[in-house]
């Protein structure tokens, strides 16, 4: 799990992971100023917290490097989601089957509090919401899961600013297919709370740019911080 100042969405995040049988949970810091830190070995006393500079790819990494030596699956989550009942039996079973090399959630996007977005965003979610049921591949937000293997044979996550999560699916693509599961990946419209029009744009396009060649890091410029 990357963190990054995420106070508010740490407890409900880890509280969603549940105590299953042989899952360690391990919280990729990336120098936060709050109490992120804290919440999580308060929290959730059994969780590994390894720390070092901001980027969710390399964050990522150090938290598979941080794991187990005899983890044989690697689930990444944001902090900013919450992984849905049964996720854990749903995983080993959907990499059970043969050929599979890359797994990921449906997701559901939850309204902004207090009403705010209105229904022209609420559909904007539900049709973003609509590429955990197959449409487009996944993005990071889907609680990506892979095999050790298949994580060592791409190199991990790609150390770039942005679209981390794109490179890395269409690494682990050419290892095998992807498994869609049924349960949805619960997460927050935050990224549409600041600026709802330009995050609106950056979602439905970015992707598509990085794929034709746009660099990450003037993406990461464009996109800015969306908490």
């Amino acid at each position: 799990m990357p963190t990054l100042d995420e106070e508010r969405a740490i407890r409900p995040c880890l509280a969603a992971v549940g105590d299953e049988p042989g899952v360690e949970v391990v919280v990729s810091d990336g120098g936060s100023t709050d109490a992120t830190v804290a919440l999580a070995r308060a929290e959730f006393p059994r969780a590994i917290v390894v720390t070092g500079p901001a980027g969710r790819g390399a964050q990522l990494n150090r938290g598979a490097a941080a794991a187990a030596s005899d983890a044989y699956v690697f689930l990444f989550l944001h902090a900013d989601c919450r992984l849905p009942a049964g996720w854990a039996a749903a995983v080993r079973a959907a990499l059970a089957e043969p050929g599979v090399a890359l797994g990921c959630f449906r997701l559901h996007t939850e309204p902004l509090p207090q009403g705010r977005g209105g229904t022209l965003a609420r559909g904007w979610w539900r049709l973003l919401d609509l590429r955990g049921r197959g449409f487009g591949r996944p993005y990071g937000d889907q609680a990506l899961f892979v095999r050790r293997e298949v994580f060592a044979a791409v190199g991990g996550f790609p150390a770039i600013p942005l679209m981390e999560d794109v490179e890395f699916v269409r690494r682990c693509l050419r290892h095998g297919r992807l498994a869609r599961l049924p349960l949805a990946v619960r997460t927050t419209a935050r990224r549409f709370a600041r600026r709802p029009l330009r995050a609106r744009v950056c979602t439905a396009t970015f992707p598509l740019l990085f794929r034709l060649g746009v660099s990450p890091h003037r993406l990461a410029r464009w996109y800015g911080d969306v908490r």
